[in-house]
């Protein structure tokens, strides 16, 4: 009997011990990871699989896209993906893993536009028609929460009353994903014209548990410039905003700073410049950069090809803007805007110092994930979330 009794108490003891050490901490910095889906088409070794996903790195993690169908409800954009292969319920099978993860799901993006959510959040009814099917794909799918893209209302094809309907249609999102103990988040450029324009800062920040800035694609487009600039350059005269204008112009506004998240790139900004000789910030251009082997996309490139470039060709002159956080690179006609993980530790201090709410990153398919440059798989995440914890 008293063997027994001691294997009883051992017994619970571990049990106890082991649920307790999987308790989440409350005040833990926020790290949320976005993921492209569309990147498991990406080709060689930019193709990411959901194999590669590392929840570790990440407190939250958005998969995007969905998109509004012809009936204005949410529906898959990736059929295909999403559920003959099984994308979504792969991803929340991470959660057996990493329990204390959040995974949400996106509707938007900027190639879904605006005019059709617009056009849905302009009456009540279709406010709830839309509400009611977004709860029923979060609680089918088994989402921790949901992410509402929406780029950007009264923008694109939108209409100034968006303004006030987007703020109805958060309140709605809010009531019933809250009472199914779900999340809702949303992100908001970094840019203060649309930001005006577009929402009630106080008001959307009262109906969202985070708000993520999107910190970057802040560059010109007929001259060399930081697309991520934390501060301005002392040489700088101009007027444009930053990451710390658009920060304080959030707080001002009535965002907590609790439920702020500023936005780090895992990818840069190209040009081609018009003169070869002509290669600081300013220099005029010709146009995009030449696309990478991974994405494809002019004037686009991931982490994992700026520094698979920039570490194996020989000729490349980088500059380290240190005000601005940000570093930039050039070789011939070519110059690349970009985050690396010194200024993306100097970014979370600045988190830090502000006492956000954390950390975005966009995204966690261009760091450097199989870490081919530098001996560490996502070099960028890493460098976050040494500097954060």
């Amino acid at each position: 009997m008293k063997n027994f009794l001691t294997f009883f108490v051992l017994f619970w003891s571990f049990i106890a011990s082991d649920q307790l050490g999987t308790e989440c901490p409350a005040d833990k910095k926020a790290v949320v990871c976005y993921w492209g889906s569309w990147s498991i088409y990406r080709p060689g070794l930019g193709n990411y699989k959901i194999e590669h996903i590392d929840l570790e790195y990440c407190t939250h993690f958005v998969y995007t896209f969905a998109g509004i169908n012809l009936n204005g409800v949410i529906d898959s954009l990736d059929y295909h993906n999403d559920i003959n292969l099984g994308g979504y319920k792969k991803v929340i099978a991470l959660k057996e893993q990493y329990p204390c993860a959040k995974i949400l799901l996106a509707i938007g993006g900027w190639n879904e536009g605006s005019e059709k959510y617009s056009f849905m959040a302009e009456t009540e009814e279709r406010r709830k028609a839309f509400v009611e099917s977004v709860v029923r794909f979060v609680i089918h799918f088994n989402f921790d929460g949901f992410d509402i893209n929406w780029e950007y209302p009264t923008e694109r094809g939108g209409v100034d009353s968006d303004k006030e309907n987007y703020i109805l249609l958060l309140q709605l999102l809010h009531s019933e994903l809250s009472k199914r103990k779900r999340i809702l988040t949303a992100p908001v450029p970094a840019n203060l014209y649309i930001i005006s324009k577009a929402y009630e800062i106080e008001e959307m920040c009262n109906y969202l548990d985070l708000v993520n800035i999107m910190g970057y694609d802040m560059q010109q487009r007929d001259k060399t410039s930081v697309h991520a600039p934390l501060k301005r350059e002392n040489s700088d005269p101009s007027k444009k905003e930053t990451l710390e204008t658009v920060v304080q112009h959030l707080l001002k506004s009535g965002c907590s700073k609790s439920k702020l998240v500023l936005g780090i790139p895992a990818f840069g900004r190209s040009y081609t410049l018009y003169s070869s000789y002509s290669s600081g910030l300013g220099a005029l251009v010709k146009g995009l950069g030449k696309p990478g082997n991974f994405s494809q996309s002019e004037g686009f490139l991931g982490y994992n090809e700026i520094c698979e470039q920039v570490r194996s060709e020989n000729g490349w002159k980088i500059t380290y803007l240190r005000n601005s956080a940000a570093k930039y690179a050039s070789k011939g006609d070519q110059w690349i805007s970009y985050d690396d993980a010194e200024t993306v530790q100097q970014k979370v201090r600045f988190v830090k110092e502000k006492d956000l709410a954390g950390i975005m990153f966009w995204s966690i398919d261009t760091d450097d994930f199989h870490g081919d440059c530098f001996g560490e798989s996502y070099p960028l995440l890493s460098a976050i979330n040494r500097e954060l914890y």
